[in-house]
Formats: structure tokens, C-alpha cells, sequence
């Protein structure tokens, strides 16, 4: 059973007549906030930690949400704010009804500074309006003060544009790719916000209101909300759908796309609780985990106000951000680990006793394969003091002597059809087929690669460079009357089918005519390699570090600070 009441005023000022008809339990104080607010970057505290927006899924025709318990639906139909109370066991489904989906733009990052610095940037519109081009200094981040220290995100970035398409961006990033720029990414924002409606229907799928861009379902405090049929992995071999159990609330938004966003609501800590334990092994050593606690923490400050500008969230619940999958996976020693380190997050070892703090880029991937990479090389970002490349070695091992410069094709190639002992081979969760691995492609498989760059056949696949931890910068595939680059690690995993990582040596064979056979790539490693190897982390805790040592060893010298 469910009852509506509308209100002129706030949330909190319910008459004393609706309020003896609630649900038992007690529902938290909220002010909801409107499509607008979801797509904006202002972060908003409770209880001293950030309550994130977490994306579950987007590009949805249909969202349907249930409790545990009661639940609380509030929106806007274009009158005044009205909000549903319904009983347990009720569950409702939501579909979007004459949406417009937004208008994006686009622009090119070609350089950035902390904001904590003096603006070198505005001086430097001026070169890029010399050249025919729009430019401008943007900001990002946020300056926050948490328990009398402050931590200072922001970022200044010089940007040209805006382009009105992806393609266009793209096109202007491969002209200007071998000028040497210090940074060189797309970035995507919003030019007009979708607008629209959404649908409510009842548990017999009965239509019992229609709302204005948004919906806020909250669930009794203390207790869940359950979001069906839940997209995961999209673009992934593991793609699929299932049911999952969130705390905090849940927004059902427009999205870019006029199609339906479920985006979860939810303090840090217990974001945490649903992170860590889907990042790494339940079991694993416990300051293995508390490192994984850390750097995840320090992934969600750093990520705040910094991506997603398209989207009514923060952060996604993908491997793009950080893998969450809800309430319910909470394990013992992976929880043990997030309130071992409460508040405590990586940083740069401070300049001065009373200035801000700033964060190391908590990146991490599962396997280094031996190596970590800068991140520059991976998303051509401004290069970090944090993220150097190295041989992950723990101690000084002499069977890794040969290893430890900068590495030719033939000494790659005799690492790579190894099995070096270095940290993440050590690590007792070890999985060898990721740690090395090998992938070939021929007959339709080469021919899917081909038309994936608009090539009828490939008559040459070349490496353009790598960068200081040996990944590669990007690949040169040749056909009969052009060639096309494609640059940076993940779009070259991405285009043939996912490859393990970056780091590997290829092999190409050809027929008689010129024309591309086979291709074999032997690698090394799972993900990116920037930042902290889990698999290393592992072998560190295994050797009896701790994990402020780990995080030292892996970001470039970091400590530890606790932040509230």
C-alpha cells in the first residue's frame, strides 16, 4: 500500500495528520536534490564525510526499485514537491516519458596546474588563439576543510574547444599528438542539460504519477534499498544484469541520453564497505587490505568534482572508477580493514606544517605484470611525482639485475616469456594466466579488427613507442591505401577485444601479397599498471610490510593522513 502527500514547503514540514499515517520506522532528514544539482560537482557532507553520487547503470529504459522495509519516493510533478510512503514489499517501476537527451561538448585538455599555484595558464590562450583556436582555463575539484586540515583538490586546466563531437575532438588530438604536449585528453561536458519526465507505476505496473526529471527514493534509515536487474560490465566479456541491495538512496535521473540513470547516494565509509572487497580478495593480508582501503578512499576524494561532467553522478560503479556492486558483499577482514583507516587517505609529504594537503593519484591496478607505468603514458594526463615507472622488486633481488633499466625489445621479450620474481609473481592469489598471457588473432578476427579502423585488410600492425614502464603509446595499423593510429593503451586493449594490459611484445606474420596473417601478442600483467600492483601489495603484506609502507613504496613516497 502505498499514500502520496503533497507540500507546499519543505520535506520536514509535514502536518500532524500525514504524519500519523507514516510507515513505522524513521526516515532521515533530506532535502533531495533536483536533476540540476545531480549534474552539478558541489559534494555534500554528512557526519563529516562526503555522501557520494554513485552511477549504478545509465542509458536505461526502465528502473525499478523496491526496500527492505518501507520506502520514500519524492519528486516534482511540476505543481510542488509530492512524496509516496509505501509499505514494505512494495516495489515500483520508473520509465522515462518525453525525454530530451543533452547536448554535449567537448574539449581537449592540452595542459593543467594545481590551483594552489600560481595561474600560469590564462597567459597561454593567447598562443592557441594565435593558431585559430578557442582556449580557456577551466577549474575543477574541490578546497575542503575536514577536522582543521585542509585538503585541497582543485585543478586549473587549460582546455581548447569546445568541439561539438567526440570525432572532431579526436581528430584535433591526433594533429597536435607529437607537439609534445604536457597533457592530452578529451574531456566531455554538458551544453544543455536533458530535460523530461519520468513515469511511476505501481507494482501492477499501474501509472499513479509522472515526474519532473527526477525521483528520490529512500529507504527507512538503517535499512536498504533493492534496484532490479542492475547493468554491469557493459562492453565487458562478463556483461550481465542482477539484482543488488544499496545502502543510502537511490536518484532515478534523466540521462545524457533521455534514457534513465539509477544513481546511488551514500556516505564514503559505507561506499568503502561495498568497494574493497570487490577490488580485492576478502582474505587477502589485512594490511594488504588496509592499503586498498586507503588508496580506494583516496580515489573517491580524488575523483570528486573531477569526472563524469556529463552525467548526474560522481563517480560510476565500473572499472572506469571503482568497482561497487552494493550493499551484501560486505566481508569481515576487508571491513575490518575501512575502519582500521577511517578518514585516512595517501598524500604528498607536506611542503609546509600548515598548508593544504594534496592527494596522491590513488590509481591501481591488479597486476603490474612486473612493471608500473607513469600515468602520462596511459591517459596522457599532466605527469604525477606519484606514479613513477619501476621495476616492482621487493628488496634487491640479483635474478632482476638485467631487468632494471629501461628495457630493449629483445631483453621485453625475454621478461615477458619468463616468469620473474618480481612482487606480483610472489603474491600467493597469484593468477598466472593474467600475470602472463598470450593472445592471437587471424582470419575474422583480424578482419573485425580491420573494419573496427575502416580498413578493408591490414597489411602491417606497428608499435609507435612505448613509454618508461614499456607499455606501448599506441599501435600503427596499415592497409592498402592508409594507415590509421591508434593511441594510448586502453583504446589499443579495447580494439583487440580487451587485451590483459598494455605491456606486451607483438609478433606479425604475412602471406606471400603483404597482407597480415596472424598476430600474436605475449604480455605481461592485467590493467593499466599505474599506481599500486594489488597483486604486489599482496607479496608486500606477505613480506611483512605495513600498509603505510606499501603505499609509500607504490605512490612515490606518500603518508598517511587522516582527514577526518
Amino acid at each position: 500500500m502505498w499514500k502520496t502527500f503533497a507540500f507546499a514547503g519543505v520535506l520536514s514540514a509535514l502536518c500532524a495528520s500525514a504524519a500519523a499515517e507514516l510507515p513505522p520506522g524513521r526516515f532521515a532528514k533530506a532535502r533531495p536534490l533536483a536533476l540540476e544539482e545531480l549534474y552539478g560537482s558541489r559534494v555534500r557532507f554528512k557526519k563529516r564525510q562526503p555522501v557520494v553520487l554513485v552511477g549504478l547503470m545509465d542509458l536505461q529504459e526502465q528502473v525499478v526499485v523496491a526496500g527492505d522495509g518501507p520506502i520514500r519516493l519524492v519528486f516534482h510533478d511540476g505543481d510542488m514537491p509530492r512524496t509516496i510512503y509505501a509499505d514494505s514489499g512494495s516495489r515500483f517501476r520508473f520509465r522515462p516519458i518525453g525525454a530530451k537527451p543533452a547536448e554535449l561538448q567537448y574539449d581537449v585538455v592540452v595542459k593543467s596546474e594545481a590551483s594552489s599555484g600560481p595561474d600560469t595558464l590564462t597567459a597561454e590562450i593567447a598562443t592557441w588563439s594565435a593558431r585559430g583556436r578557442n582556449a580557456r582555463v577551466t577549474e575543477g575539484g574541490a578546497l575542503l576543510g575536514l577536522s582543521g586540515t585542509v585538503l585541497d583538490t582543485r585543478r586549473r586546466r587549460l582546455s581548447v574547444g569546445p568541439f561539438a563531437t567526440k570525432a572532431a575532438a579526436d581528430e584535433f588530438v591526433a594533429s597536435v599528438s607529437q607537439e609534445g604536449l604536457s597533457e592530452l585528453f578529451v574531456e566531455e561536458s554538458i551544453a544543455r542539460p536533458p530535460e523530461g519526465g519520468i513515469a511511476i507505476h505501481d507494482g501492477a505496473d499501474r501509472l499513479i504519477h509522472k515526474a519532473i526529471g527526477s525521483v528520490f527514493v529512500s529507504p527507512l534509515e538503517g535499512e536498504r534499498a533493492r534496484v532490479f536487474d542492475v547493468e554491469y560490465a557493459r562492453g565487458y566479456r562478463w556483461h550481465g544484469r542482477e539484482t543488488r541491495e544499496f545502502w543510502g538512496d537511490v536518484y532515478v535521473a534523466i540521462d545524457r541520453a533521455g534514457k534513465l540513470a539509477a544513481v546511488n547516494s551514500v556516505p564514503a565509509e559505507k561506499l568503502l564497505l561495498g568497494l574493497v572487497p570487490k577490488e580485492l580478495f576478502a582474505d587477502a593480508p589485512i594490511e594488504a587490505l588496509k592499503a586498498q582501503a586507503v588508496t580506494a578512499r583516496g580515489e573517491i576524494f580524488g575523483k570528486l568534482a573531477h569526472r563524469h561532467f556529463a552525467e548526474p553522478f560522481h563517480l560510476c560503479s565500473e572499472q572506469h572508477c571503482q568497482v561497487y556492486a552494493g550493499a551484501g558483499g560486505e566481508a569481515p577482514r576487508p571491513s575490518e580493514a575501512v575502519e582500521a583507516t577511517k578518514g585516512r587517505v595517501a598524500v604528498r609529504p607536506r611542503t609546509s606544517k600548515d598548508g593544504p594537503l594534496e592527494l596522491v593519484e590513488s590509481y591501481y591496478s591488479s597486476s603490474c605484470g612486473g612493471f608500473s607505468e607513469t600515468n602520462d603514458v596511459v591517459w596522457g594526463t599532466k605527469p604525477s611525482p606519484s606514479l613513477g615507472a619501476r621495476l616492482d622488486e621487493i628488496g634487491t633481488d640479483p635474478a632482476l639485475e638485467r631487468f632494471r633499466a629501461h628495457l630493449d625489445e629483445p631483453t621485453l621479450r625475454v621478461f615477458l616469456d619468463s616468469f620473474p620474481p618480481v612482487a606480483c609473481a610472489r603474491s600467493k592469489f597469484l593468477n598466472a594466466k593474467k600475470f602472463r598471457w598470450k593472445e592471437i588473432f587471424e582470419g575474422e578476427g583480424l578482419s573485425q579488427v580491420a573494419a573496427k579502423v575502416g580498413l578493408s585488410e591490414l597489411t602491417d600492425v606497428s608499435i609507435l613507442g612505448r613509454g618508461p614502464g614499456n607499455r606501448v603509446t599506441g599501435l600503427r595499423l596499415k592497409g592498402k591505401d592508409k594507415s590509421v593510429d591508434v593511441l594510448r593503451e586502453l583504446p589499443v586493449r579495447q580494439l583487440f577485444n580487451q587485451l590483459n594490459s598494455g605491456l606486451f611484445v607483438l609478433d606479425v606474420e604475412k602471406d606471400a601479397s603483404g597482407r597480415v596473417t596472424r598476430l600474436t601478442f605475449t604480455g605481461g600483467g592485467w590493467g593499466h599498471g599505474v599506481g599500486m600492483c594489488q597483486q604486489g601489495a599482496i607479496a608486500r603484506a606477505q613480506a611483512g610490510h605495513d600498509y603505510q609502507r606499501i603505499l609509500s613504496h607504490y605512490y612515490g613516497g606518500a603518508v598517511v593522513e587522516r582527514i577526518y
